[in-house]
């Protein structure tokens, strides 16, 4: 993409979207998404059954106990959660923990705007300044969206480093 149309689709997204840290009472518009995304990730076709309601509990508490850091880009012209950026802090196995990215989506209708792009880069740099050392993006090759997912993590640096795989039981 050439530099006067990279610049402008970011202009274009910072005029129109707002995006921040999710907090206590955003649930609601994390689990708007919630349809779309599932129509999207084929986990049917893996035994997984969707429960919106046990979505939305869990949204709850990590909101309410920070475990679950979310960025999200708000349509300012409607006040609607159209993406978000989640990520969680693993302790587990190193000094500092290593950034995991939870979900990554945006309504496909504002994909082909600058909002992953801006989501993406701000989810990396709150990791950053929550004292990752590392960070690592599952991305499930089967959504619609995975081939753009993987090279906007690649022009950012980040290299394929396993395979993630899965089915039914």
């Amino acid at each position: 993409m050439n530099q006067d149309r990279h610049k402008y689709l970011l202009e274009a997204a910072l005029d129109r979207y707002t995006f921040r840290l999710a907090v206590p009472g955003d649930e609601d518009g994390i689990v708007d998404l919630w349809p779309e995304h599932w129509a999207e990730a084929h986990y049917p076709d893996r035994g997984i059954e969707p429960d919106e309601h046990r979505y939305y509990e869990w949204v709850q508490r990590t909101l309410e106990n920070g475990s679950h850091p979310r960025i999200l880009a708000i349509d300012s012209t409607n006040h609607i959660v159209v993406g978000f950026f989640a990520y969680s802090l693993d302790r587990n196995f190193s000094k500092k923990p290593v950034a995991v990215m939870g979900t990554f989506f945006v309504r496909k209708a504002h994909r082909r705007s600058a909002v992953p792009a801006i989501l993406l880069e701000l989810g990396i740099d709150t990791a950053r300044n929550d004292g990752a050392c590392a960070f690592h993006a599952p991305i499930t090759s089967e959504t619609m969206s995975s081939r753009a997912l993987e090279n906007s993590f690649k022009r950012l640096g980040f290299n394929t480093i396993g395979t993630m795989m899965g089915r039914a039981l």
